[in-house]
């Protein structure tokens, strides 16, 4: 018997077959994309920590949005950005617009028994010219551009451009629509840049841990079910917990759980107890240890000083524990939020946001 494919996609970047918590963030854009030049949701910001989804957000998204009358640019945030954004533009109007350089015909020369040609320019000038030209042109079919940008950062000067472009074309009532991603530092950092102020009024969706357990639960379920197979209640249960609701680790737990026996019919408790096992595992090379170098050694110290308490930490006693002051403690504890690995617990209180990261460092510092 030839064995089932894996339908779980741990890559970043892919887009799982069933998504979890996320039905209400793609319905709204999408929403925005069939209404007018002043809906909200045309210009949105992805934040979350890294395996939050954003990437495969946007790509859900993007490919949701073709059947609507729209055509799609996906790019990253990198030197040459713009240029990129262009010819992907271009690639994906090729059968609307006449988007290069090329020739038609002109004529037939019978006595010569030939023909002739034009030759077509290229539509010249700045990129805010040429992509006005294409734009107009798919506007004028009632097609719509969406622009897409992933690993936003502050230190980009094409996304500066671009931000400050965009700006015009919503002005000049075009069909387009913005949709960025980026870890929360790195967002926090580009909307307090002043040249690019337009971008404060974009809409913010904040893309973090699915707290509902049963949706979690059915996701993993319906595509075990959808890919030929079933799993046992405690095993699914198991499952579910082990992923605490982290976008990456469902699908990681998934993965893994699904390859312990993968010609059996049924996944067992005890191939989601091994799978988990080997998930985790991954999850701490992939995404704890990464995580961690980008911390600060004063971040660290602060976490660290969190692990004594069992759930929720005062901002007092962390202050006290590190010999710091209220205000010095909380600048910490707006990084760290920011970062997407603690978030607020009441007044005062703080808990670890980022799944077991907490227990990654009680392992690796021995308290």
């Amino acid at each position: 018997m030839a064995e089932r494919v894996n339908p779980f996609t741990p890559s970043f970047g892919s887009v799982p077959l069933l998504f979890a918590g996320r039905e209400q963030v793609t319905e709204d854009v999408l929403l925005g994309l069939k209404g007018n030049h002043g809906e909200p949701n045309r210009i949105s910001l992805f934040v979350g920590p890294r395996g939050s989804g954003k990437t495969a957000l946007l790509t859900k998204i993007a490919s949701e949005a073709e059947p609507k009358a729209w055509i799609s640019a996906n790019v990253t945030a990198m030197p040459g950005m713009l240029e990129d954004i262009f010819e992907r533009t271009q690639e994906a109007a090729i059968e609307f617009v006449e988007t290069s350089a090329g020739s038609r015909l002109t004529g037939l020369n019978f006595s010569g028994f030939g023909f002739t040609r034009e030759i077509i320019e290229a539509k010249q000038g700045n990129w805010r010219t040429r992509m006005n030209a294409v734009i107009d042109e798919l506007n004028e079919q009632s097609i719509g551009l969406l622009i897409t940008v992933d690993e936003v950062i502050l230190d980009l000067d094409e996304l500066r451009v671009l931000v400050a472009t965009f700006q015009h074309f919503i002005r000049e009532q075009k069909e387009v629509a913005l949709l960025m991603a980026g870890l929360p530092h790195n967002v926090s950092a580009l909307l307090q840049d002043k040249t690019i102020s337009f971008l404060r009024r974009a809409v913010q969706h904040q893309l973090g841990v699915i707290h509902e357990t049963h949706e979690v639960r059915e996701t993993i379920k319906k595509t075990i079910e959808l890919s030929g197979r079933t799993i046992q209640e405690e095993a699914l249960n198991r499952a579910t917990e082990a992923t605490g609701g982290f976008p990456f680790l469902i699908q990681l737990v998934g993965y893994h759980i699904w390859r312990q026996n993968p010609n059996s019919d049924e996944i067992s408790l005890a191939n989601a107890q091994e799978g988990i096992h080997f998930a985790l595992a991954d999850m701490e090379s992939r995404i704890f240890k990464v995580t961690e170098r980008e911390l600060s050694e004063n971040d660290l110290r602060f976490l660290e000083a969190m692990l004594s308490d069992k759930e929720s930490s005062s901002l007092a006693d962390i202050a006290e524990r590190l010999s710091v002051s209220m205000n010095y403690a909380g600048q910490y504890r707006l990084r760290l939020i920011e970062q997407g690995i603690i978030g607020a617990r009441g007044r005062g209180k703080v808990g670890f946001e980022l799944p077991f990261f907490r227990e990654y460092l009680e392992r690796k510092t021995g308290l």
